[in-house]
């Protein structure tokens, strides 16, 4: 979903400088980091992108002041993965700068400039569970998902979103929606100049070996520590 963020913030952005909002450096962040700047590179690979982790999953006042900075600093467009995108999302819209949401459908708090978002589709995952439950079946202990899988979705597109935009977001997510698709794959460097995924090497959205994630990638302007 936030590789799909990624290419509406490509198509959108003008400065080529990119903001995200974030609580804490674990795998499960930094793949949405690092599938945001590469769905925005798919569509210009001069665009970067800029991390603040704030350090609490939700923290009001931190949240507004780094969407301020980044804006200031000219990032154009910005997405985030904390627990409640809504200041975010308000502050960064009533500066005039495009917005990609993240959990749930944020478009009522900025119908101009919310472009899209990855929501999480909770339905479908306790569903199953019941589904399971009635009929005697054991519940698995692990269970993973994407958009083909309907534990993901994306927010409908806003009017910030240009034809050739919508036409590449569209196509992306026909891809996706046959399962496998892979954000991550080589020959891959992380922002500090090592290689991290081999040329050859892919990791598709389920791979178990992203829940261990611990760099960003080129392009990605930040730390993980």
């Amino acid at each position: 979903g936030q590789y799909l963020n990624g290419i509406a913030a490509g198509h959108a952005t003008k400065s080529k400088k990119l903001g995200f909002f974030a609580a804490k450096p674990i795998p499960q962040v930094l793949l949405n980091i690092n599938s945001f700047l590469l769905g925005a590179r798919a569509v210009d690979p001069t665009i970067t992108v800029q991390v603040i982790f704030t350090g609490e999953w939700s923290l009001a006042v931190k949240e507004a002041e780094a969407t301020n900075a980044l804006i200031d600093q000219g990032a154009d467009v910005s997405t985030c993965h904390v627990d409640s995108p809504k200041v975010v999302v308000q502050t960064a819209a009533g500066r005039g700068a495009f917005v990609c949401g993240y959990h749930a459908n944020q478009s009522p708090l900025a119908p101009d400039k919310y472009l899209t978002g990855a929501e999480w589709a909770w339905g479908t995952v306790y569903k199953m569970f019941v589904d399971k439950m009635q009929k005697g079946e054991p519940l698995p202990n692990f269970t993973r998902g994407g958009l083909a899988e309907g534990f993901v979705k994306m927010s409908p597109l806003g009017p910030g979103v240009n034809a050739e935009g919508k036409k590449q977001f569209e196509a992306t997510l026909a891809e996706m929606m046959k399962g496998g698709f892979s954000v991550i794959k080589g020959p891959l460097k992380d922002n500090k100049g090592k290689e991290v995924v081999a040329a050859g090497k892919a990791y598709p959205e389920t791979a178990i070996e992203l829940e261990s994630m611990d760099y960003l990638v080129e392009g990605v302007i930040g730390s993980t520590s």
